[in-house]
């Protein structure tokens, strides 16, 4: 089932760049767990061997690296997905059978205008657990790595 954010709760941290490439363009990269690393503003992804994503409910295990917690691996499920338009994905721990899932959310929304795209990366940690949210500062930790994540992906789809 498609779980749709809303980009107007104060839980859900969104950042907008105005991009000089086509939605289509775009989406191919971001529907590409394979990509994911060339665009990463944390600089915590590390690789995969998944194909793109193809629909809501597809699952990719991404290979991380944190300097606290060193090399871990991630399952991410598709929890929305409209082509060319928005994708998101819930990640949880796959290599700790007992860590705390927070049910956070990663994702992004293209609006296409003619041959230039608004793209909008967004954390949403609507469904995360109240110590979680104060950890993240509401989500509010991770807008500078959405903010560069924005700049690397304009980097990779520019013309």
């Amino acid at each position: 089932m498609t779980e749709v954010a809303d980009l107007s709760d104060p839980l859900v941290v969104a950042v907008s760049r105005r991009m000089d490439a086509p939605a289509h363009r775009i989406f191919e990269v971001l529907r590409d767990p394979r990509r994911h690393h060339e665009f990463d503003g944390s600089t915590m992804v590390r690789d995969t061997d998944a194909p793109p994503i193809e629909a809501v409910g597809d699952i990719f295990v991404m290979r991380m690296h944190n300097d606290e917690f060193g090399d871990y691996e991630m399952r991410n499920q598709v929890v929305e997905y409209v082509q060319d338009r928005a994708i998101a994905w819930a990640p949880k721990r796959h290599d700790v059978d007992d860590d705390e899932d927070w049910n956070h959310r990663w994702g992004w929304r293209l609006s296409p205008d003619g041959e230039r795209t608004e793209v909008t990366a967004y954390f949403d940690c609507t469904r995360v657990p109240e110590d979680g949210q104060r950890i993240l500062r509401g989500g509010e930790r991770w807008r500078p790595v959405l903010e560069r994540s924005l700049e690397r992906l304009e980097t990779l789809v520019a013309d």
